[in-house]
């Protein structure tokens, strides 16, 4: 009894940390969108302060069960920050295409520029995969002081044709 009792309030605590920092959070296009739109809004008011509340690894913008995270880029394709991989910190991604030639770094540039925000889409391998999968990112485009920020948060397994369908009215970026 003692053994049971035990494992079931291991389970309570076990599931009490995970509550409420994005663990628990099926990740969807509506997900990822509603992150990078709230992350834009806490960069735009903070600037770079911001940075780390994006990148805390327990904290809300990482989601979807861990697979969900914002980055933010400026408007050279230069990566400022990156949570999951921090070693594309201050590269310039313009040159980074997929297996079809999207440049989707300048793209998520375009769009944000553009439009305010919106989708783009491309291929791109999926953590400790080589074959490429489809990928859309959601991108918005934050600005604080002088500066402008592109943040973005992307899902894969979802193609922009699935984006036109759940958010008609989104820009999407076109090649």
């Amino acid at each position: 009894m003692v053994k049971k009792s035990l494992l079931v309030t291991i389970g309570l605590i076990i599931a009490i940390c995970f509550t409420g920092n994005g663990f628990t959070e099926e990740l969807t296009p509506q997900l990822c969108r509603a992150k990078a739109i709230a992350a834009a809004k806490l960069v735009e008011q903070n600037g770079e302060k911001a940075f780390d509340a994006l990148k805390d690894p327990n904290g809300e913008f990482r989601f979807g069960n861990g697979a969900g995270y914002v980055w933010v880029q400026d408007l050279d394709a230069i990566m400022i920050m990156h949570p999951i991989k921090p070693s594309l910190d201050g590269k310039n991604l313009s040159k980074l295409q997929d297996t079809n030639g999207v440049l989707f770094f300048v793209a998520f540039n375009e769009i944000a520029e553009d439009s305010g925000a919106g989708w783009v889409g491309y291929l791109w391998p999926k953590p400790g995969e080589k074959d490429t999968s489809p990928k859309v990112s959601y991108v918005k485009l934050a600005k604080h002081g002088d500066k402008e920020y592109v943040i973005g948060s992307g899902i894969y397994d979802v193609t922009a044709e699935n984006i036109k369908k759940l958010f008609p009215k989104d820009a999407i970026y076109e090649d």
